[in-house]
């Protein structure tokens, strides 16, 4: 935070660090700034707001508020047994059990960090695999490693209650049934100190427009020009405004729906920036549209889970068949020189090359260094790249990269170790 105060200050941004509230919309719009106290190390991060001390008008006004954690209906965040991302951060001493409900990054990243403190781990999730949204195969593999490394990772369960009376908490779990909900009759009692709740998050604009304004929002977010991928669609980049309906005001970043990253949220905020921009002052600047088939996703627990471009089982829901339409190529790092000597083995490269051409439609790493790893495939995918092109690209020996090396002669069986 202090790094980008000091970034503002350099370039001469005048910064408000008080609460803002939009009481109307363009063509001028209209902000008012208010003292207030905010309490950041809890979830929801409760403000409380005093008399506005001032308005400030604009021509454009982009929000980029973030998202805040979502809780459950029977249970929500208290600061001291219902934890957040904020408290797991903020918190002070180690719990001796700690329930993490929702195996996704948030609750496979935290879930990690308490585990290498000494704590006991149980994750609960209602899919069937850990990290649900990534390629089936490296959740499926991520899993079989937590419970090696001594965690209790409770896949198709689902949550009935959690009790926080008494000394710690009591969470009520029961497996999933095929009508999609928990079988009650086989429910079971997990006890912990503390749990986290991991299950996704809103937009945070609470407060922030006053309500005469009708601003359209959508499953919790602010709704813009700009739709989520879906699994079911293939998806071509095209310019957007971000621009809400309301005139003169857009929006970017989670506010408006995942992905939920910081490196979306930057790329949109120049693309939106972009668009106010001119050439000569007469022809309008057009940024290049985003890509949102060619965002890096990753998640930071130990292995670390790297992915880009189409799951398999995404294409699988489109009409794609394998053998036809794609092939995939695996490198387990088992093979790998790099991996053996530094004792980092587990894990896999796994590439998805389109047919008849050979482009890059997905790739999905597990395995140490993976979030450094798949930048490389992340660039071949952004300029279409062929395998055949990754392949007449020599790399260097002995380095983690080779894996992706032989993925890619794997997808076309020519693997060479393995």
């Amino acid at each position: 935070n202090k790094g980008v105060e000091f970034l503002m200050k350099k370039n001469k941004i005048e910064f408000f660090n008080k609460h803002a509230k939009i009481v109307k919309a363009g063509p001028k719009v209209e902000i008012e700034v208010r003292d207030c106290d905010l309490n950041e190390e809890f979830t929801p991060a409760p403000v409380k707001v005093n008399k506005a001390t001032e308005t400030i008008t604009a021509d454009k006004v982009i929000i980029a508020t973030g998202s805040v954690a979502r809780d459950l209906p029977f249970a929500k965040f208290d600061g001291d047994k219902i934890w957040g991302a904020r408290e797991a951060m903020h918190n002070k001493e180690r719990p001796n059990k700690l329930i993490v409900v929702g195996a996704g990054a948030i609750g496979m990243e935290f879930g990690y960090v308490y585990k290498n403190f000494g704590t006991e781990v149980t994750i609960i999730e209602m899919m069937d695999r850990v990290v649900p949204i990534e390629d089936e195969q490296v959740g499926k593999e991520l899993g079989k490693i937590y419970k090696k490394q001594g965690f209790d990772i409770r896949t198709k369960t689902g949550v009935l209650d959690i009790d926080t009376k008494g000394k710690g908490v009591k969470v009520t779990v029961a497996p999933m049934s095929k009508d999609g909900k928990p079988d009650e009759s086989k429910k079971e009692v997990l006890e912990g100190d503390k749990v986290l709740l991991a299950i996704g998050v809103a937009g945070r604009f609470d407060g922030l427009f006053d309500e005469s304004l009708g601003l359209e929002t959508e499953r919790g977010f602010i709704k813009t020009d700009y739709v989520p991928l879906s699994d079911d669609k293939p998806s071509e980049p095209k310019a957007l405004s971000y621009a809400t309906n309301l005139e003169g005001i857009y929006a970017i970043g989670d506010v408006i729906g995942p992905p939920a990253l910081a490196h979306v949220a930057g790329e949109e905020a120049i693309l939106c920036v972009e668009q106010f921009a001119f050439k000569d002052g007469k022809e309008k600047h057009e940024p290049i549209p985003m890509d949102y088939t060619v965002i890096p996703g990753c998640t930071y627990c130990h292995p670390q889970v790297g992915s880009v471009g189409y799951t398999e089982q995404a294409l699988k829901k489109q009409g794609l068949k394998k053998g036809e339409d794609y092939e995939v190529g695996v490198f387990n790092n088992m093979a790998l020189g790099k991996a053996i000597a530094t004792r980092h083995t587990h894990g896999f490269v796994k590439v998805i090359r389109g047919l008849p051409r050979g482009e890059i439609l997905g790739a999905h790493i597990l395995g140490d260094q993976a979030t450094e790893l798949i930048a490389e495939l992340t660039v071949a995918r952004r300029l279409e790249a062929t395998t055949e092109e990754l392949i007449a690209t020599v790399h260097a020996h002995p380095t983690m990269h080779e894996a992706v090396h032989e993925a890619v002669l794997a997808s076309e069986g020519r693997v060479i170790n393995s």
